[in-house]
Parts: structure tokens; C-alpha cells; sequence
């Protein structure tokens, strides 16, 4: 069966591709192009067209970036990537081009996905209602999936930028340092993939410590070793992503679950303790006996994003 959907999650690391068959969901022939190696987003999408030798009739392009209403998108952290409906129609034939946000993608999959492809956090279960969205990665995405019907609808955010506060003295003095080099602190600018590595370099400074800048990744993997300062900034960190992630539920009323996705959760499994992430996102007075009550669940499936852009695709074509 030849494909007829081109379906893509854009971010700032790189740009993930496949291709989807008109009776399903899941995509097949799954390529990543990376971002460094393509100048323009249309020349990361005819590498992977040429690779495939795949000529779609459609295209869903889920973007970390926010979509203006004339369909056109650039990515939030890889300015140079921008994505204009009409361009690519022009440029690859396609008869329709649809642009979303990436977490409207990550959100319309969360009912599609198979429970191999999930990581419960505490006893709470997912349920029929309002479910968030919430992942850190090269940024931090937000976004809600609300019962429609006999289906569902997602709904954008920005979330992820908004202003972010410390709890105490160790935050504050980390926050500090952070604030004078970004202007303000949001919660991208602590919880996502570079907030990792940016908290653990004002943790130290702190502390009166030089060490050198290390990557997130690298921050991940020392943690799971038990190197001190790695680990205590891993523990800070997953504890700010609860906190973060209850501030979400509580917005959108998601009584659903609150689904974390992205790269860097799945990451820091090995060090995250379930009990002090649920006591940290359940800790929102008054409404603690509620927050018992809301599941958080890791995503891990690398293609979620995909599933989710084939899914708005689908509802979109009625």
C-alpha cells in the first residue's frame, strides 16, 4: 500500500520523519535528520524524501514552535527551520500541508498509544477525562487533550514559558545565577534538556564550585553513578518537573493524567524516586485529596509525536 500521509515531529535537536498508511495510525520507514546537518527544514524533508524515495499526498508536520493562523510555523530554538504550508505544496506537490504545534501531536497520541510505551509514577491511573501533555526536551512543551464527542480534541499552549519561582534558599541562590544570564527565570529555563545542564552550572557556582559546563546527557548518565553533584541536580530537577507538572493539572483541570513526554524524562529514570515526585506534585494546597487522584505517566515511545500528527491528520479529514 502506497503511503499517503508524510507525517514529521520537528524540533530543535532534529527533525523526525514517516510515513503513514491510510487505513492506521503508526508510522513506518521512521528517519531522523538532524538539525545541524540541514540549513532549512524543506532541505531536511527532501533528505528524508530522497532516502525513501516516498512520494505522499499529504503532510503533518507537528512543530516545537507556536503555528500562526496562516499555518506557518518556525521553530523556537532552530530559527532558520520554518515551515509555510504553501511553500512545501509548491516545492514537493503535496495537495495538503497541515503545521501544529509539537505537544498538540505528543497530546492527540496519549489514547493511541500501547501501554508498553508507558512508565506509571505512583499508583494513580490514567482516565476518560482532561489529560496535560508536559515535556522537557530541547524546550519545555505544554499542551491539554479534552473530550470531544466520541473523540478527542488537543489544545495549544506556551506554557512552558511562563515564570517560574524557587521554594527555598538552595533555589534561590541557583535561580539567581541563572536570572542575571536569562533576564528572568521561566520554567523552560530550568526544566527542559539545557535547564538541566544550566542548574547544575548554578548549583555549583553556589557552592563556590568550578566545573566544567556538561551536557544534559552527560548529567544523566553521572547521576545514574551517583556522582554527588550530578545526582543532587537530577533530584532537584525531577522534583521542579512534578512541581511544574502539578501547576499544569491544575490549569487544566487534567483529572486525565498528566503525561510526561520528551527526552530527558525518560533519562533520569534510573534516579527518579516515585514517592518524592508524587509528594511534590501532589503538594498543592488545598487541593491535595484531588492531586492524589491524577496520574503521571512517562511517555517513552520515540514516535509519539508522529502517531499524534497522523491523529489531528485524521480528525481533521472528518
Amino acid at each position: 500500500m502506497d503511503p499517503d500521509l508524510l507525517v514529521g515531529d520537528i524540533g530543535g535537536t532534529n527533525g523526525r520523519f514517516g510515513l503513514v498508511d491510510p487505513d492506521g495510525l503508526r508510522p513506518r520507514r521512521v528517519l531522523v535528520e538532524e538539525g545541524a546537518a540541514h540549513a532549512s527544514f524543506a532541505a531536511a524533508l527532501a533528505a528524508y524524501l530522497d532516502k525513501t524515495g516516498a512520494r505522499p499526498r499529504r503532510a503533518a508536520l507537528a512543530v516545537a514552535g507556536p503555528v500562526g493562523e496562516d499555518g506557518r510555523a518556525r521553530v523556537t530554538n532552530r530559527p532558520s527551520w520554518e515551515m509555510d504550508p504553501r511553500d512545501l505544496k509548491r516545492r514537493f506537490g503535496f495537495d495538503d500541508v497541515l503545521v501544529i504545534n509539537d505537544f498538540v501531536a505528543q497530546a492527540a497520541s496519549l489514547p493511541h498509544l500501547d501501554p508498553s510505551e508507558t512508565v506509571p509514577i505512583g499508583a494513580a491511573s490514567p482516565r476518560g477525562d482532561v489529560k496535560a501533555a508536559v515535556g522537557p526536551g530541547t524546550g519545555l512543551g505544554v499542551a491539554a487533550l479534552i473530550p470531544d464527542g466520541g473523540g478527542w480534541r488537543p489544545l495549544a499552549s506556551e506554557g512552558g514559558h511562563v515564570d517560574f519561582a524557587p521554594l527555598d534558599a538552595v533555589e534561590a541562590a541557583a535561580f539567581e545565577i541563572i536570572r542575571r544570564k536569562t533576564g528572568r527565570v521561566s520554567a523552560e529555563h530550568v526544566v527542559s534538556g539545557p535547564g538541566l545542564a544550566r542548574l547544575h552550572d548554578a548549583l555549583a557556582e553556589a557552592e563556590g564550585l568550578s566545573l566544567p559546563g556538561i551536557a544534559p546527557g552527560e548529567i544523566a548518565a553521572a547521576a545514574a553513578a551517583g556522582e554527588p553533584q550530578a545526582l543532587a541536580t537530577a533530584r532537584l530537577f525531577l522534583t521542579m518537573l512534578a512541581r511544574f507538572a502539578g501547576d499544569v493539572a491544575l490549569t487544566f483541570g487534567a483529572r486525565g493524567g498528566v503525561h510526561l513526554c520528551g527526552g530527558v524524562t525518560p533519562n533520569l529514570m534510573p534516579v527518579l524516586d516515585p514517592e518524592a515526585f508524587r509528594a511534590a506534585f501532589e503538594a498543592k494546597s488545598p487541593h491535595e485529596a484531588m492531586m492524589r487522584g491524577i496520574a503521571t505517566v512517562v511517555v517513552t515511545s520515540p514516535v509519539a509525536g508522529l502517531v499524534g500528527a497522523a491523529a489531528v491528520a485524521t480528525r481533521a479529514r472528518g
